[in-house]
């Protein structure tokens, strides 16, 4: 528990618009714990009072520059990177006890003969880049399949390692043991680290391409609900072709397919995707794309009570975050209400 002076001295570095990071995370705990009976302060307010005046005059120096909401519109980049860099410097506070609760790492594997059973681990060996579950000996493996809030990392029969996001599906062809071309479908987001064998192929499919590789590192986002197609590569190449183009990804390239069309792009920012860690991250994305992958995440119904607006978000939201903190960041985000009954979460934009 931080003194009496450490919060003075925090509080006037507030004061005089000098708070660091740290700074306001410091009094944000201290200002969440109301059961304090430690910290004394010299002032006539109340314990409370006093929180709540001083939480105020946070918001109200930081307001201009770091929370206050912005008018979203294509093309109007400063205010994207001035909105990512809000969520991500207010929100990014890890806040542990109940978030991880409705996080498994497990999946549904389904063998030849239609037999279907869970395989498991835990969230700690799912964060751990070595520990896989290791499907080696299942020869006859033909689906892996995750639910809502259900993450897994496996090691396939030929050795070539997969990481699924929630809600994805991956299904072997039925000559994946044997075949020149090992081919996979994919519904949803994976990771795959393949295994070079000589004289076999290893291909990808979903529903709007197909990609092409030998050995090689990359990650693949292809929910159904999505507008688009994105593919990562991190080591080797791969050839990715929609039926209309084909381009060959090098090393940090990105390629998005929508309505048909593929756009090369570089990685910016040379790291593993947020959901590996089981971070929640989202780049100029439609609010109605991140609400449905919230909902994949958390295991949520969604029931929209007004027309949803057309505007595009960035930010993260990290491991640990408690769901109600979730939805009030959606709700800075978006100026929708947002509410839980149940399963189901009702979204209502009347104030747009």
């Amino acid at each position: 528990m931080k003194t009496q002076q450490d919060i003075k001295e925090i509080i006037s570095r507030i004061n005089q618009g000098t708070a660091s990071e740290e700074d306001i995370v410091q009094f944000q705990l201290w200002y969440n714990s109301f059961d304090d009976k430690e910290t004394i302060l010299d002032s006539n307010l109340t314990a409370v009072e006093f929180k709540d005046k001083n939480w105020a005059e946070i918001h109200r120096r930081i307001a201009p520059t770091k929370v206050r909401r912005l008018q979203w519109a294509w093309g109007v980049a400063a205010a994207l990177l001035l909105l990512s860099t809000a969520v991500v410097w207010i929100w990014s506070i890890q806040q542990k006890g109940n978030s991880n609760e409705v996080f498994r790492s497990a999946a549904w594997i389904t063998d030849a003969s239609g037999q279907t059973q869970e395989i498991s681990s835990s969230l700690h060996d799912f964060l751990d880049s070595t520990s896989y579950v290791d499907l080696k000996e299942h020869h006859d493996l033909r689906t892996l399949a995750t639910a809502a809030g259900e993450f897994t990392k496996v090691i396939l029969p030929d050795g070539t390692k997969v990481s699924l996001n929630t809600g994805s599906k991956i299904v072997l062809s039925p000559d994946y043991a044997k075949a020149a071309q090992r081919t996979i479908s994919l519904e949803g987001e994976a990771y795959f680290e393949v295994v070079t064998i000589p004289g076999r192929s290893f291909v990808v499919k979903t529903a709007d391409q197909q990609i092409k590789v030998l050995g090689t590192k990359f990650n693949v986002s292809a929910y159904p609900s999505f507008d688009k197609t994105v593919t990562t590569l991190h080591e080797g190449k791969i050839e990715l072709s929609n039926g209309n183009q084909k381009v060959i990804l090098q090393p940090n390239n990105i390629v998005v397919n929508k309505d048909g069309a593929l756009s090369l792009q570089r990685m910016v920012k040379l790291e593993k995707e947020a959901w590996r860690k089981l971070d929640f991250e989202f780049d100029n994305e439609s609010i109605k794309t991140v609400l449905h992958q919230l909902s994949q995440w958390y295991g949520f119904e969604l029931s929209y009570q007004s027309a949803v607006p057309n505007q595009h978000i960035s930010g993260k939201i990290v491991n640990g975050t408690k769901t109600s903190d979730v939805l009030e960041i959606m709700k800075n985000l978006t100026n929708g209400n947002f509410q839980i009954k149940g399963n189901v979460l009702y979204v209502n934009f009347a104030n747009n």
